[in-house]
């Protein structure tokens, strides 16, 4: 990112909103090549993957990268999860 760029971004922002943004995008550097669960590369490079993996970012260090079968299989089971859990109420 350069000069123009950021600027531009504080502009529209604000200051703290844009380097807490400048922050994520640097996080894109630390992004796995492969789907955390089933180990399905990724290709940093195609836009059908960008659009369609999720990305879970916990905190500065801990990015994980799911592909969509996987990330479908775990909303299915947090969905069947919280059926029960409302259910036994």
């Amino acid at each position: 990112m350069n000069r123009k760029d950021r600027r531009e971004m504080e502009r529209k922002l604000g200051k703290d909103n844009s380097q807490k943004l400048a922050e994520k995008i640097s996080q894109f550097d630390q992004l796995p090549d492969k789907c955390t669960a089933c180990l399905k590369p990724y290709d940093k490079k195609s836009k059908e993957m960008a659009r369609t993996w999720n990305v879970v970012v916990r905190d500065d260090e801990t990015i994980r990268l799911y592909c969509p079968e996987c990330w479908n299989a775990a909303q299915s089971v947090i969905k069947q999860f919280r059926d029960r859990v409302t259910e036994g109420d």
